[in-house]
């Protein structure tokens, strides 16, 4: 074989042989960037869920005519005064409490000073009991008659209710025989019409 041939032969095969790596890092190239392009494909995105719509209140407004009993100025009887109150959830007793807080020009507040409303409850039965802070009792400084007028009060105001008949007075949670002093409030009060002043 003479030398020019084997020069061509040479040539040729190393040829080849840089053409095969070539095409062969192409495809290495190709698969790479696949792969590369396969891991990094988004995943499709969520869309948030909208917020849940905001439900009203449940709680109902309702305007009640109310007949409330307070004292006169010297404590002989109970003048009914009337008023058209907003009672909201059926909290009728409470509104009445404060309402009787606020009596109108020529009459007296028949419950001593920071007596609060602790709970109000009426039974099946007709019976309203009502519990009263410790203020009802500590803060009352007046004798056997201004004690019936702020007691009647209170039980001539709650049974002008349709379903309340009587009313059971608890102090703190506690029953007490006589939580002024001198009515017996053991047992439930019924209303007491003979205080009631037409004057």
């Amino acid at each position: 074989m003479s030398r020019h041939m084997f020069k061509t032969l040479l040539f040729t095969i190393v040829t080849i042989l840089l053409a095969g790596i070539v095409l062969a890092g192409c495809n290495l190239t190709k698969s790479t960037v696949k792969s590369t392009n396969d891991t990094t494909t988004k995943a499709p995105e969520t869309t948030p869920a909208p917020p849940a719509p905001v439900t009203p209140s449940s709680s109902t407004q309702q305007s009640l005519k109310l007949t409330l009993y307070f004292p006169n100025a010297d404590a002989s009887g109970l003048v009914a005064t009337e008023r058209t109150v907003v009672v909201k959830d059926q909290e009728v007793i409470k509104t009445m409490f404060i309402e009787l807080a606020n009596p109108p020009s020529g009459l007296e507040k028949p419950l001593p000073p920071g007596t609060t409303l602790l709970d109000a409850t009426v039974s099946t039965d007709g019976i309203a009991t009502i519990d009263l802070s410790t203020d009802f009792q500590k803060n009352f400084g007046g004798g056997s008659a201004a004690e019936q007028m702020t007691m009647y009060s209170i039980v001539n105001t709650l049974t002008t209710l349709p379903n309340v008949h009587s009313v059971q007075f608890l102090l703190n949670g506690k029953k007490h025989d006589g939580i002024l002093g001198h009515l017996d409030t053991s047992s439930p009060l019924k209303s007491n019409k003979s205080l009631i002043s037409t004057k």
